[in-house]
């Protein structure tokens, strides 16, 4: 059943004024935002609204339709988290300004390890080279790739994602989806849509402003575990992205640039100031069997990459259970690894990822599973 409360909070995200803190703010306050609409102009002062913001509701709060908006919504396939949601990603729930409603069209994917891959609109060949090569190959081993699908190195990096067979990326907006921007990148976003995710902060009709770009950074970075920066120049809007990062505890990578290019001006002060040097992809996976580990201690994540060759008889019991399963069937269907491991989704979901990390299983489409082999190190089970 539809809860009303959501469209309430969907709707006032649409009015001026009412940017994510302050819904927040009110919304730890009330608990219900549709208390709002009963309050008098004295009440609504009492919520340290401010008269623009109370004059801005007080005109707007009138045109709030419930069944209008649930249709406007179901007509353009979009759907969408509130924070009224347990569904809504706690990776976003725990920023300083979480947004109050997350709008997304394809397939949730906040449970697996994810990088964000950022860099100039105005990248060059190598820098283009480098997002395409290092998103496949971590696509390649199920790994999230976010991005913020400006041209340059955001929609290479979705690009290469999506290059290797199911791949999985993630696109965040810095507008509504009635609006596709750069409009170039129209048929990528239908892609994404059919074999990723879209997501955005803004309802439908806000169109693309300069304002709402560092506001969809944050997004970008506190969905991801690791960001690698590919090039940036003196001045960017990938920088804001880092700024966020950081102030999120997270860790930064970047490549290191000719001194002499302004697109690498960007990340060769990031080195200085402390970032991580990225040379190859094993860089991310190593950093990111070891931060999954501390962050999600029940994943057991393989720590070194030379310890595939002894992993097997290491295997806990469940793990076991599913690796018993991909000997007699070489591809399976998710559904069916719940139904025969008679395991919770939440279990066979890390073993999965575990295994991609491994590189022992391929993801395909239609959440079917490809067992890779490695037979020489496979012993009974």
């Amino acid at each position: 059943m539809d809860n009303i409360e959501e469209y309430y909070l969907i709707y006032l995200n649409s009015i001026r004024g009412f940017g994510p803190k302050t819904i927040h703010e009110l919304y730890q306050k009330l608990k219900r935002i549709s208390k709002l609409w009963k309050l008098k102009k004295k009440e609504l002062k009492a919520l340290n609204l401010n008269s623009k913001k109370i004059n801005s509701f007080l005109n707007c709060k009138g045109d709030f339709n419930y069944y209008q908006l649930k249709k406007s919504l179901k007509e353009k396939n979009i759907n969408f988290l509130t924070l009224y949601n347990s569904r809504y990603p706690k990776k976003l729930m725990n920023i300083y300004d979480p947004p109050p409603v997350i709008f997304y069209q394809g397939q949730l994917n906040f449970n697996l390890p994810a990088v964000a891959v950022i860099g100039s609109r105005k990248s060059t060949l190598y820098g283009r080279k480098i997002a395409s090569k290092t998103s496949a190959a971590l696509a390649a081993k199920g790994i999230n790739i976010i991005s913020g699908m400006a041209n340059g190195i955001d929609s290479t990096a979705h690009k290469g994602a999506l290059s290797v067979e199911s791949g999985i990326t993630t696109a965040v907006f810095a507008n509504g989806f009635n609006y596709i921007y750069p409009s170039e990148n129209n048929y990528l976003a239908k892609k994404i849509k059919k074999e990723g995710l879209l997501i955005t902060e803004f309802n439908p009709e806000i169109p693309p402003k300069a304002g709402n770009f560092p506001r969809r950074n944050r997004i970008i970075s506190a969905l991801a575990d690791l960001i690698l920066v590919v090039e940036a120049g003196k001045k960017s809007g990938t920088l804001i992205t880092v700024d966020y990062a950081l102030e999120q505890g997270k860790d930064i990578m970047a490549v290191p640039a000719n001194i002499d290019r302004p697109t690498g001006v960007g990340c060769n002060k990031l080195l200085k100031k402390g970032a991580a040097v990225f040379t190859e992809v094993q860089d991310i996976l190593d950093y990111l069997n070891n931060y999954l580990q501390k962050e999600r201690p029940n994943a057991d994540f393989i720590q070194d990459r030379n310890e595939l060759q002894k992993v097997y008889p290491e295997l806990n019991y469940d793990e076991k259970k599913i690796l018993y399963l991909f000997q007699y069937e070489l591809e399976i269907y998710y559904d069916d690894l719940i139904r025969l491991s008679n395991l919770t989704t939440d279990k066979v979901d890390k073993i999965l990822i575990k295994f991609e990390l491994m590189d022992l299983i391929q993801r395909l489409k239609g959440k079917k599973y490809r067992f890779k082999g490695l037979q020489n190190l496979l012993k009974p089970i």
